[in-house]
């Protein structure tokens, strides 16, 4: 599996091209995450949810917090498909979304995030809501791809959505082609 080689990388450069943070940082989160999972699954029990959190039983591939840890942020950092993720830590693609992986992990890692003051905004609703976050940290980062959109029939609705660009294809150079 996957993890076996993180486990034993010791240059961060690698470790976070992998996960997006150095294994000091991944080391001191795996704590965090642990707390948050149980904080989770103690809830869960409470609202009736499941009626106890499982203990003993079969092992799974992601039987420690680290590999639940490194999986969710490998997930994150590289975006694999399901299939390959799945390759990757030695479950069907099916698994590594719906089977108590991706679906669970991902609310942990979030609940962890926020328990350290870390996790970015990201339900901003009005442009003074993100100027004050310009004002709060000077300096931001924004992830943003243009995606085609269906062509309105209304022409008026045409001018708002015309982005100038006169072709929705990428030239391909020629040393590249087929």
């Amino acid at each position: 599996m996957i993890y076996d080689k993180f486990s034993q990388i010791t240059d961060d450069r690698i470790v976070a091209s992998l996960i997006g943070m150095p294994k000091a940082k991944f080391t001191a989160l795996v704590k965090v995450f642990e707390s948050a999972a149980q904080a989770i699954d103690r809830e869960r029990v409470e609202k009736g949810e499941i009626k106890h959190v499982k203990q003993g039983g079969p092992k799974g591939y992601l039987d420690s917090y680290e590999k639940k840890l490194f999986f969710v942020l490998y997930y994150l950092k590289t975006y694999p498909t399901f299939d390959v993720l799945g390759f990757h830590f030695g479950f069907s693609g099916g698994h590594a979304h719906a089977h108590a992986h991706i679906d669970r992990l991902l609310p942990v890692l979030v609940r962890a995030l926020t328990s350290l003051n870390v996790m970015p905004e990201r339900t901003l609703t009005t442009p003074a809501e993100f100027s004050q976050l310009i004002d709060q940290y000077k300096n931001i980062a924004i992830d943003g791809v243009e995606v085609a959109c269906v062509r309105p029939q209304d022409e008026t609705e045409q001018e708002k959505h015309y982005s100038g660009k006169k072709k929705t294809y990428a030239q391909i150079p020629r040393n590249l082609r087929l």
